[in-house]
């Protein structure tokens, strides 16, 4: 009797240090994770977002970058960026980009591109107070209007290319240019951004903003053409690894994806504290 409980003594120091020690394995393995480092600018929900009073992130691409880190075992850690800075910190900082960067032929020399996830074009959006004068693209280009663009990205140089007569006015920051938007909503304001935008932006609880512009002629703007937001990395070893695993994950999740942006659309996003400079 006395030999059968010690080996049942036996047995349940033996099961309950093997225990203690997968624990602790799985702890240090945790802990040695490599890191996926995420650059994404923050300001452009329903992709990303950055709530600065619980230093999260949230939006379709937050969702991704977590689901991606989950899958390749890393742990991921996102890096506040911007528009203007986005590819130099993304070289300096960052092991991917993630969150509104639309396929460019200059970024696709730079780095590698992956697969693109969601399909989008540049659209006006203006307030619903500017709805009655603002009926088609030639409208909004008149000598009395004035289109705002935030820094970096591809909303300036698509509006400096294709504005003749308005006055394009340039602002540091995209919550800058929705400020001013919000501000002066008698105001001749317009601003060209990508459509995926433009409709989250008018969909918004009490928003003052109009989507009437998803309904003007697009493709007749010169170089307008359907664009894909894609994810980007370092044209490195470990980048080019990465984008090929993205790729991947796309492929074999795409109706993953989609519930992902579905979702990241009934999220209620943080308004970005910002001012308007005039």
């Amino acid at each position: 009797m006395q030999v059968k409980q010690i080996k049942n003594i036996k047995k349940v120091i033996f099961t309950s240090s093997a225990a203690t020690a997968m624990v602790l394995f799985s702890n240090n393995a945790l802990a040695n994770q490599k890191l996926l480092r995420v650059c994404t600018t923050g300001d452009y929900p329903p992709l990303t977002s950055y709530d600065a009073s619980t230093g999260e992130y949230k939006g379709f691409a937050i969702t991704v970058a977590k689901e991606f880190a989950h899958k390749i075992q890393r742990k991921v850690e996102f890096v506040h960026s911007t528009w203007l800075t986005l590819s130099d910190d993304l070289k300096t900082k960052c092991d991917i980009a993630m969150g509104g960067i639309s396929y460019t032929p200059e970024r696709a020399s730079m780095f590698y591109l992956s697969t693109g996830v969601l399909s989008n074009q540049k659209a006006p959006v203006f307030s619903k107070a500017n709805e009655s004068t603002f009926k088609n693209l030639a409208s909004i280009d008149q000598k009395d209007v004035t289109v705002i663009e935030n820094k970096g990205g591809t909303n300036q140089p698509f509006a400096e290319s294709y504005i003749r007569n308005a006055e394009v006015k340039i602002l540091p920051t995209n919550a800058e240019v929705y400020a001013c938007l919000n501000k002066y909503p008698q105001n001749k304001l317009v601003m060209f951004t990508d459509k995926i935008e433009v409709q989250y932006r008018a969909d918004m609880k009490d928003s003052v903003l109009s989507d009437n512009g998803l309904k003007f002629d697009l493709n007749s703007i010169p170089g307008n053409k359907v664009s894909q937001k894609v994810f980007m990395t370092n044209k490195t070893k470990d980048g080019k690894w990465l984008i090929k695993k993205m790729n991947s994950f796309y492929k074999h999740h795409k109706k993953d994806f989609n519930t992902w942006y579905q979702d990241a659309l009934k999220i209620q996003y943080p308004a970005v504290k910002a001012s308007c400079p005039f």
